[in-house]
């Protein structure tokens, strides 16, 4: 088997499921995905406002910043085991529910406490998400992986753009409880479409098996290829929600205005999201994935100098920032782009999601408390973000050769 062969196994159209319920199917991916990052963006502008009003300091902020990882860590290793017994439609159901009543009641929080309990709720929520989503793709449209991963990022950028971009505005106008709550509606919608979807037979051969079923010669956990793209994954995801959590401040404090910072996230989101349109793509018919992450940790590497060291360029860096960020996207895809069934695509966005998340838990804490014990950004940039795209580029060319998770369980090299 060739290097790229997974790639065009996964993706070439000789399965062609029936196209009744795969449009039910569609709705309720995208509406879906719209929420897995909205539960973080629609806070992070707000998170001043909210501050003074319910009496937090940085502390609580960097906690808020590190919960996102906590509920992809423990979610991301116990969604298979939820599938296995609800079955994929129900646990995509119950992630939504979730997410849109956590976001919903926290908008009325009487304290930090509560806003913290029910910020975990909607996060425990999208963590479930995050892994039910890309098996449920591979279950409906095995025959158009790269269209519907495409589709998805897409879904989860544009979910991720706009709070942000709105928030403070929202805020004015009616309110940060109203700009913080009024999301909960698309989480909610998301839910209903895949109650709807889970009454409906399924479109693909009968033949399928189901997405929670076992699939692999060995425990996943005893695979070397997973723990290396769960350290990848870890990686990633350790810089982009150090971004989520801090650039609004790290915006604010080169002079520019609260507005401007809540901008400048959509920006960054807005950038990933014009990349993040031909990643899937380029991932799934790569030989070699090792120049795609390579670009993208590029783009951190400019950006975060740039930010730190001329402030008035802002605009430029957190694009450069943005292509950096779009490397989830290399990695999500990475989960179907690596698994030909179901079953090893659940188990695969599992594991990786929930370690790479555990790995990733200190980038958001360590950034504020490094900042916090110096007393400036210099040694958060080069020690918490510099030594994270360290790692991620040794890792990325070890792991540059794609092959299936089920191989490398048999312990067939590609």
């Amino acid at each position: 088997m060739r290097p790229s062969s997974v790639a065009a196994i996964t993706d070439r159209p000789s399965v062609r499921p029936r196209i009744t319920g795969r449009i039910l199917a569609l709705a309720a991916v995208v509406c879906a995905a719209l929420n897995l990052r909205l539960v973080v963006t629609s806070l992070s502008p707000l998170l001043t406002t909210v501050g003074g009003e319910l009496g937090f300091t940085t502390a609580v902020v960097s906690v808020l910043g590190t919960l996102p990882l906590v509920a992809f860590a423990v979610f991301g290793l116990v969604t298979p085991l939820i599938m296995r017994r609800l079955g994929a439609e129900s646990t995509a159901v119950l992630s939504m529910l979730l997410t849109g009543l956590g976001q919903l009641l926290r908008a009325f929080s009487p304290g930090t406490g509560t806003l913290l309990l029910l910020t975990s709720v909607a996060l425990a929520g999208a963590a479930l998400g995050n892994v039910v989503i890309p098996p449920l793709i591979k279950q409906y449209f095995p025959d158009r992986l790269a269209a519907l991963s495409t589709v998805q990022m897409v879904a989860i950028h544009v979910g991720a753009l706009f709070p942000p971009l709105v928030a403070i505005p929202l805020a004015e106008a009616a309110g940060w409880r109203f700009a913080l709550g009024c999301w909960s509606v698309v989480a909610l919608a998301a839910a209903v479409l895949w109650a709807v979807q889970r009454g409906r037979p399924r479109p693909v051969a009968a033949t399928a098996p189901p997405a929670g079923g076992p699939a692999l010669a060995r425990p996943i956990w005893r695979v070397g290829m997973a723990w290396r793209m769960a350290l990848l994954f870890g990686m990633v995801t350790w810089n982009v929600f150090v971004l989520f959590t801090w650039l609004p401040t790290l915006v604010t404090e080169a002079g520019h205005t609260p507005a401007m910072a809540g901008s400048m996230v959509s920006l960054m989101v807005g950038t990933s999201l014009l990349f993040g349109l031909v990643a899937p793509t380029v991932t799934l018919r790569a030989a070699n994935t090792f120049p795609i992450v390579a670009l993208g940790l590029t783009g951190y590497a400019v950006g975060y100098p740039g930010i730190a060291l001329t402030p008035q360029w802002t605009p430029l860096w957190v694009i450069a920032l943005g292509l950096g960020t779009s490397l989830f996207v290399v990695t999500m895809t990475m989960i179907n782009a690596r698994s030909t069934t179901p079953q090893g695509a659940a188990a695969l966005s599992g594991f990786v999601q929930g370690a790479g998340s555990g790995v990733a838990l200190g980038g958001p804490l360590l950034f504020g408390l490094v900042s916090e014990l110096t007393g400036g950004w210099t040694a958060s940039y080069v020690l918490v973000a510099g030594g994270s795209l360290a790692v991620a580029f040794v890792v990325a060319h070890i792991e540059r050769t794609p092959w299936s998770i089920e191989a490398a369980a048999a312990g067939r090299r590609p």
